[in-house]
């Protein structure tokens, strides 16, 4: 099972059209922005990471040139730099859809994406009472003047 992030507009409310337009994002990592991050990043439109990302990978470039760091060093430095993204990938997008205006609507758990809209629909369909009393609180039995603590006395 998989953990399913659902976005969807939050201007349209509870309308079929803002369900429809809703997106499925599976939480976790993801090998296609580990190998391919930078393009992963545009292709999605996360355009705040990339910028930041194409920021650091100038300063490394040019601390790399001038004999600051080493292309050892340079390396590592973009492997970190893969591994975060493919770690925050998902992450990054559902914050830029959040920007907007799809915020986050529910985390569902399913087998696959479109179950897991399938199960997202399902909720959001049941029908709600308009004035459906809550329900009873819970309320503890009376103390018993026979028990002490969890024990009964002694004695008895």
């Amino acid at each position: 099972m998989a953990i399913y992030a659902v976005h969807c507009s939050a201007s349209d409310g509870d309308s079929a059209a803002a369900l429809e337009r809703a997106q499925v994002l599976k939480l976790g990592f993801s090998w296609t922005a580990f190998v391919f991050g930078p393009l992963w990043l545009l292709v999605f439109g996360v355009w705040r990471p990339l910028a930041l990302w194409l920021l650091g990978a100038a300063l490394v470039g040019f601390a790399s040139a001038r004999g600051v760091l080493g292309p050892e060093a340079a390396t590592w430095l973009y492997v970190l730099s893969a591994v975060y993204i493919g770690l925050e990938a998902r992450t990054l997008r559902g914050a830029a859809l959040a920007r907007r205006g799809r915020p986050l609507a529910d985390i569902v758990c399913a087998a696959d994406a479109a179950t897991a809209e399938l199960g997202f629909f399902a909720r959001r369909s049941v029908p709600r009472a308009p004035n459906a009393a809550p329900p009873p609180a819970f309320v503890p039995p009376p103390p018993r003047p026979d028990i002490l603590g969890l024990f009964p006395e002694a004695g008895r």
